[in-house]
């Protein structure tokens, strides 16, 4: 009898699609720990500059790309690709994303953002519906159809191996370590807003123009939590128990750090 080879599926290229305001900071430096440094490129330029980074990254030993990148970026890399991401529910993460940008001196947009309030802010079309351009891939600023969000949903389910929920991180980042084998998972938050009203301080009249302004990314925010929330319900009892030891060990962390 021959003896048998055993070929080892080269793991695929994770591309972690950072949503500005929604936890892919702290996600991100979760990531570094569990990949040679040599093999992760974070990639945060605009649009001109993008695609030549892109090719430059494409002829190196990439393991892991992440960066506030459009959904389509895999198409420049011969090897197999899988999408991760973490969404947040849109009116805190314009609210977040206003009080952050204020905050810091050295943001690209601060002296703009410092003069507008938060209702100007959020009426501006680049700030609506964010995260559904970015799962589109793009045209940021543009309307949304009903035949967009389907678009949208059919790119989560093809394309993303997880979807996580900023407010369900810690449910997130167990199905990532256990999809991707990650050893070190053990986190602070990092680049948390500071000085920002919470959600119950900001008017009522506000809000509900964020929430008409951001339809679609509310209903696609809706989809992915619903999604996550199934696939924890469809773990088994073992994984669930050790889910639980895992969300312990973390809180732990935090409380010592």
């Amino acid at each position: 009898m021959g003896t048998m080879i055993h070929i080892q599926k080269k793991a695929p290229l994770v591309i972690h699609l950072h949503m500005p305001k929604t936890g892919g900071t702290t996600l991100k430096k979760i990531i570094k720990k569990n990949y040679p440094r040599s093999n992760v490129f974070d990639v945060y330029l605009d649009h001109q500059q993008l695609e030549t980074r892109l090719q430059e990254i494409a002829e190196k030993d990439v393991k892991c790309l992440q960066g506030h990148m459009p959904f389509g970026v895999h198409h420049v890399f011969k090897q197999p690709s899988t999408y991760i991401t973490l969404l947040r529910d849109p009116v805190d993460r314009i609210i977040s994303e206003y009080y952050f940008i204020r905050s810091i001196p050295w943001h690209n947009s601060h002296l703009k953002v410092s003069k507008m309030s938060l209702e100007e802010y959020q009426e501006s079309p680049m700030n609506q519906n964010l995260q559904t351009h970015y799962i589109l891939g793009g045209k940021f600023g543009s309307p949304l159809s009903e035949e967009d969000f389907e678009q949208a949903k059919k790119n989560i389910e093809t394309y993303f191996s997880v979807v996580g929920i900023t407010d369900m991180f810690d449910e997130s980042l167990f199905l990532l370590m256990k999809q991707f084998q990650w050893a070190n998972t053990l986190y602070t938050k990092a680049n948390v807003t500071k000085k920002r009203p919470a959600k119950h301080e900001i008017s009522q009249e506000t809000i509900e123009k964020i929430k008409e302004n951001n339809r679609t990314d509310i209903k696609l925010y809706e989809f992915a939590k619903q999604r996550l929330t199934d696939r924890i319900s469809s773990l088994d009892f073992l994984t669930k128990k050790h889910l639980k030891i895992f969300k312990k060990k973390i809180n732990e962390y935090k409380q010592l750090h």
